[in-house]
């Protein structure tokens, strides 16, 4: 049922991150109001759920989120002289 737009589903969600599973089946109800009804919320909210975790699955695995980040000074070595000691259990 939702194959035939699941492209375009997708291309919402990567436009507009924060769009609701309501806002994507309203719009589904716009482009072909016969086929989608109030009564599949549960079931797009299904769908714009995996979407997202594969969406984020391939930003994580591609480490583009890395890239993105901010080079700032590591909050262990921040302050510290001297050479690092490994540390051990007593």
């Amino acid at each position: 049922m939702y194959e035939p737009f699941e492209a375009q589903i997708k291309g919402w969600l990567e436009e507009e991150p924060a769009l609701s599973a309501a806002s994507v089946l309203q719009r589904l109800t716009k482009i072909d109001p016969s086929r989608f009804k109030e009564k599949n919320l549960r079931m797009v909210q299904r769908l714009v759920k995996v979407w997202r975790m594969e969406m984020a699955g391939l930003i994580i695995l591609d480490g583009g989120w890395m890239k993105s980040w901010p080079l700032s000074p590591s909050v262990a070595t921040d302050g510290e002289k001297g050479p690092c000691r490994p540390y051990r259990v007593r």
